[in-house]
């Protein structure tokens, strides 16, 4: 008959069969995938031929963890192409649940934190890519920020220091120069502004250059027809064709939020460079201002 096959034969095949059930390197327990539901199971280990994305090879890392019932579990890494540590965060239930940690691709901390219950509780950490600390504050069991909220410059200085009552500024708040001089004083109550103060400073401003930060620029072409040098607001910057410059949020005469357009010699749009809380990101797509 055409269906008759010896025992051994059907064996043979079956075992086969089990393999296609499973990405696993040399038939060992990684990749697992459980034939009675169809999901993932176990410790997986994603690569560029697996989940292609830019920048990886096909044999590169993306990421690493553990599945239960194709839901994340446990810690998984995930991976820069260079092979650095990307992130490194506790799931449960597929949903992230526990500590987690945030890399930048030359293998310093970016973020550290803990989220419970899908909020943010307890100490929270944010940094340059130079592994100075940008910003520190604690998040209480409503996951809104209590206590002493502190921002520093990219040299170490604090930039901002304010209290916060279950998510709202109260109290004093003290902005600073980049050289550590008093900026700006001001008290709030239920986060409304009661009085404020402002400080010039007497030494000289010496900006902290990192080759490692790109900081927004400077205000480059006429913004929105005003001519103040110290701009704290959002708006637009022309150059002398009405081509649009910048555009975001600035601080202190510095895009801070926002996307800065690069023309080249024939006035044509070049590059789109992103900021983001004052520092370079990444670039825009053109096609999408064209």
């Amino acid at each position: 008959m055409i269906f008759s096959v010896n025992n051994n034969i059907l064996l043979i095949f079956l075992f086969f069969l089990s393999t296609n059930y499973s990405y696993g390197l040399n038939n060992d327990t990684i990749n697992q995938i459980d034939p009675a539901s169809g999901r993932k199971v176990g410790y997986w280990i994603i690569t560029g031929e697996m989940k292609p994305k830019e920048g990886f090879s096909p044999d590169n890392k993306i990421e690493e963890g553990i599945y239960v019932n194709s839901r994340k579990s446990g810690k998984w890494i995930k991976y820069w192409p260079n092979g650095n540590v990307r992130s490194e965060i506790m799931y449960k239930n597929g949903r992230t649940n526990g500590a987690y940690t945030t890399y930048f691709q030359n293998g310093k901390v970016e973020e550290k934190g803990e989220v419970i219950a899908g909020m943010m509780k307890g100490l929270y950490e944010l940094y340059w890519p130079n592994g100075q600390i940008r910003q520190e504050k604690e998040f209480n069991n409503n996951g809104r920020t209590e206590g002493t909220v502190t921002y520093y410059h990219a040299n170490g200085n604090k930039e901002l220091v304010f209290e916060s009552k279950n998510g709202v500024e109260n109290g004093n708040a003290i902005w600073f120069f980049e050289n550590g001089e008093k900026k700006k004083e001001a008290v709030y109550e239920n986060g409304n502004t009661t009085s404020t103060k402002e400080y010039k400073s007497v030494k000289p401003i010496v900006e902290y250059d990192d080759p490692n930060i790109e900081r927004g620029p400077k205000i480059i072409g006429k913004f929105n027809g005003a001519n103040d040098a110290l701009i704290n607001n959002y708006g637009k910057t022309y150059d002398n064709n009405k081509n649009l410059l910048m555009d975001g949020e600035f601080i202190d005469g510095r895009l801070y939020n926002g996307r800065h357009f690069i023309y080249d010699e024939f006035g044509l749009l070049e590059k789109i460079k992103i900021f983001k809380n004052g520092v370079f990101v990444g670039n825009g797509i053109i096609g999408k201002y064209k």
